[in-house]
């Protein structure tokens, strides 16, 4: 999605839009709950996960100026498969369904939304091919090149969980 339409639909999105602080380690989006709001993350880093045999496993990391939300439960109105937690100081914006409902009546924002979503779905594409494709030392250096911010503001912990390996494995490769 360009930044352009990016913008367009933040705008669109949040003229009736809540402003919402969140603290540290605060679960915006729960696992096993429905989720009735879109957000667009308008200060700090948010990190998705999903809990798998009492391990925390992180699939996602957003960053400043993103939307999101947990998709199948938004939209299919149903318990969220994930959760979705602060690791910082955070400001969202939030909007109600019930508005999301409504502007999808009009085109342009239908339009601007589907682009969106479409972006949405080639980043986790491309998360779960190199998951299946990808040791973890090119992911590691993929990350690097790609999304540095990410080793720079994230504990690393949670980047090895979001690159599938131990703590003890990203140092190793660190140290490469």
């Amino acid at each position: 999605m360009k930044n352009q339409e990016l913008n367009q639909l933040i705008e669109i999105l949040f003229k009736s839009g809540k402003v919402e602080n969140y603290k540290p380690k605060t679960v915006i989006i729960e696992e096993g709950v429905i989720s009735k709001k879109f957000y667009y993350l308008k200060k700090g880093i948010l990190r998705g996960w999903t809990n798998y045999d009492g391990k925390e496993i992180t699939f996602q990391f957003l960053f400043e100026d993103r939307i999101f939300c947990s998709s199948e439960s938004f939209f299919h109105n149903i318990p969220s498969s994930y959760s979705v937690e602060t690791i910082e100081d955070c400001t969202v914006l939030s909007i109600e369904k019930t508005v999301i409902d409504k502007l999808s009546e009009n085109k342009e924002f239908l339009h601007l939304f589907n682009q969106y979503l479409i972006g949405r779905v080639n980043d986790y594409q491309r998360l779960l091919i190199s998951r299946i494709q990808d040791k973890p030392e090119i992911r590691y250096k993929r990350l690097l090149e790609e999304s540095p911010e990410i080793i720079l503001r994230i504990p690393q912990h949670l980047v090895a969980s979001y690159l599938g390996i131990t703590p003890v494995s990203l140092s190793r490769i660190r140290n490469r």
